[in-house]
């Protein structure tokens, strides 16, 4: 039977919060401020889920997006709000503040695109159609066009017919050149009609179930007039545009010694003014990426370490600086007594998981202090986003 109820708030994911006999209710799509008319679709002890039926009133932050597969891909999960930027601002400083009992007033950055700006898809391939799943769910839903990815992607994407594979998974990527690659794990047999697909595409390589297809597996990024090989295992930020803003930031630091901590390809580190440069990651094709980026860009004293973080315990050089992007898990405890124990003048934290940031803000916080902050609308239509916070030691 449906349920109305009126939204109170926003949760971090962007779902509606709303409360029947004090019990909380999270609601995808709806808005606070909003009455609507919802079914259960799960119900737990201490909440439960809904799923609008009809929306009684509706907010004037509401907007129609653009996404025909808005209302079932799991892919993006505010497009209807017109406010995104505020309420990620919002929910970041009030994380911060109830976790780390610290103030922030970030500086945030918008991304110049709000679609057509992802370099990098992974989409499912299920009876010969490609697609993403619902959220919170398997349940399949086939696309022709992602509106958050380059145009140069969605034109593979649309060329779905020339890949004649059941099941499996492909990745696309695209660099500023708007030149390919294409990477495919599937156990299903396999076909695809290269030269039609090369008529209308620069296509560099395809790779399938880790084997040269065809071509190369990877390829050249230019920005700022840096240059990065990228393997197509390797990591790259997704916004190239976000990615700019970020060198303006990180050109501004003058150090001596400094480590770059997940290094990848070696992206941040390189942009950085300093003398010596010690990276260190735990991806083979990211690190030899990497020892290559820096003869590319001139840099003759970049030395990389393949390896868990735990590595920076085996550097014993006076280091000035650590700048890290950990993955969404964060810095580990062993990683953290270490960088604690370095006692650097400075720590540049970039994160893409606010949670993971504010559990460590908390463990650095009694040594260092947040001198900046921004904030950067890396993920556009998403309730994700991306952090700097540049520590100084107190």
């Amino acid at each position: 039977m449906p349920i109305k109820l009126t939204t109170e708030k926003l949760d971090y994911f962007g779902r509606g919060i709303a409360y029947l006999d004090k019990k909380i209710i999270f609601i995808e799509n709806a808005l606070p401020g909003e009455e609507v008319l919802i079914e259960i679709t799960k119900e737990k002890k201490s909440f439960a889920e809904g799923k609008v039926i009809d929306y009684l009133t509706t907010s004037p932050e509401r907007v129609i997006p653009k996404c025909p597969y808005y209302e079932e891909c799991g892919g993006c999960n505010l497009s209807h709000f017109k406010e995104q930027l505020h309420f990620k601002k919002t929910e970041f400083v009030s994380l911060i503040k109830s976790n780390c009992h610290l103030d922030v007033n970030p500086i945030v950055i918008e991304s110049p695109k709000n679609y057509y700006y992802r370099n990098k898809v992974t989409l499912k391939i299920e009876n010969y159609k490609w697609g993403y799943y619902e959220n919170q769910s398997h349940q399949f839903v086939s696309i022709n066009q992602c509106l958050i990815a380059k145009e140069s992607i969605n034109k593979i994407i649309k060329r779905q017919d020339l890949f004649k594979i059941a099941t499996g998974e492909i990745v696309i990527r695209s660099n500023y050149n708007d030149e390919i690659l294409i990477s495919i794990n599937t156990e299903s047999k396999y076909e695809v009609d290269i030269e039609e697909l090369k008529k209308d595409n620069r296509l560099l390589g395809i790779i399938i179930n880790d084997k040269i297809y065809y071509g190369q597996d990877s390829f050249i990024e230019f920005i700022d007039n840096y240059l990065f090989k990228v393997s197509i295992n390797s990591f790259f930020q997704v916004n190239i545009d976000i990615l700019k803003e970020i060198f303006k930031i990180l050109s501004k630091t003058n150090t001596t010694n400094m480590i770059d901590l997940y290094c990848g390809v070696g992206v941040l580190g390189t942009v950085i003014n300093k003398e010596k440069l010690y990276g260190i990651e735990n991806s083979y094709s990211s690190i030899k990426d990497a020892l290559l980026n820096a003869k590319m860009n001139k840099q003759e004293n970049n030395y990389y370490l393949l390896g868990d973080s735990s590595k920076i315990s085996e550097i014993k050089d006076n280091i000035d600086l650590i700048i890290v992007d950990p993955p969404r898990s964060g810095i580990n405890k062993k990683t953290m007594e270490h960088i604690l124990n370095l006692n650097v003048g400075s720590i540049i934290y970039m994160s893409c998981n606010p949670h993971t940031l504010s559990r460590d803000l908390k463990k650095l916080k009694d040594k260092y202090c947040i001198k900046e902050c921004y904030l950067f609308d890396m993920f556009p239509q998403t309730y994700h986003f991306e952090t700097i916070c540049i520590l100084t030691k107190k």
